[in-house]
């Protein structure tokens, strides 16, 4: 009976404190989950940007010293490259839990199109992400010596036109990544921010040398806050949102396609199933439920990780 006493007395103070802890909330969730949404974007955003900026402050110096416009060196790219693209990484895996780790307008429109993210947190966030790249081109503009050369500018003679193209195709690669690595649930979801880093990475190796490789709106709007605007900067934008109409496109035809069913055993749990022969019915294809067992399982950013199936068949976030 003793141990009884001291189990129900151990509940109820569980329970005080759990009301306690509940009380010393003064704010509304929904306004507090916003608050937290909106510092976090800031912070990760800016520390994304002004690691990046730093690195390609230091590879634009030492890549040929005395002569700013030189073609950049092939090391000089792969530095600028690797320095997005790994504090891209970096920063997603930190905050994917406390905001998804967007950090880019593009990114952020194309997670609305799919219902990931609501439209009323978007217009909270895409600013935040705005005067965070504004704030980490500045703070690199005043910390490193010399002018700030970190902006957006087409070269190699690559022309306005090329220039959008080129953004939108370079967009639809990150926002392809983040839909099939972050968005849908699989056996490796945990990984998206290696994935999200190394797609950057590599549309910074193929777009550099002609766009600057803006894919971000905020990447590109900071620097030329500081440093002034070219009279073609609206191609960082339009391009990138173009490629996340693209992508946004792509992922919807091959969702309405059912494409799990076309390569069903690529998340299953053992390798007998894996390597199991494959059904040629597709209604017994659809009917291994392997894949849908893993994305229930699986960690993911959490725009996704924290909704219901019924708030994600209606287009809703967890933090609309």
């Amino acid at each position: 009976m003793s141990s009884i006493a001291q189990i129900i007395s151990h509940s109820k103070q569980s329970s005080h404190a759990t009301v306690k802890a509940r009380k010393h909330h003064s704010l509304p969730d929904h306004i507090r989950h916003a608050i937290v949404v909106v510092f976090g974007e800031f912070c990760g955003t800016f520390m994304f940007l002004f690691m990046s900026f730093v690195g390609t402050q230091v590879a634009i110096n030492n890549n040929a010293p005395g002569n700013p416009d030189a073609p950049l060196y092939p090391a000089s790219l792969l530095y600028i490259a690797s320095s997005f693209g790994c504090a891209l990484a970096v920063n997603v895996w930190v905050f994917y839990r406390v905001t998804g780790g967007m950090f880019n307008p593009a990114v952020t429109l194309g997670l609305v199109l799919v219902g990931a993210v609501g439209p009323m947190q978007a217009l909270f966030i895409v600013p935040t992400q705005l005067v965070a790249g504004i704030a980490a081109a500045g703070t690199v503009s005043g910390l490193l010596p010399g002018p700030l050369g970190v902006a957006n500018a087409l070269s190699n003679g690559t022309s306005i036109v090329q220039g959008l193209f080129l953004e939108m195709f370079l967009t639809a690669q990150l926002v392809l990544t983040v839909y099939f690595l972050a968005v849908e649930k699989h056996r490796a979801t945990f990984l998206a921010p290696i994935g999200i880093g190394i797609s950057v990475f590599i549309a910074h190796i193929a777009g550099t040398n002609y766009t600057g490789t803006s894919i971000n709106p905020a990447r590109s709007f900071g620097p030329a806050v500081v440093t002034g605007f070219v009279g073609y900067h609206w191609i960082y934008w339009l391009g990138p949102f173009m490629g996340a109409l693209l992508s946004w496109g792509v992922y919807v035809l091959l969702k309405s396609m059912e494409y799990e069913t076309a390569n069903p055993r690529q998340d299953a749990a053992d390798e007998e199933k894996a390597n199991s022969p494959m059904p040629l019915s597709p209604d017994l294809s659809f009917a291994d439920r392997d894949t849908h067992a893993m994305n229930s399982q699986s960690p993911t950013l959490p725009y996704v990780q924290t909704q219901s199936n019924h708030e994600t068949a209606n287009g809703r976030s967890n933090y609309a």
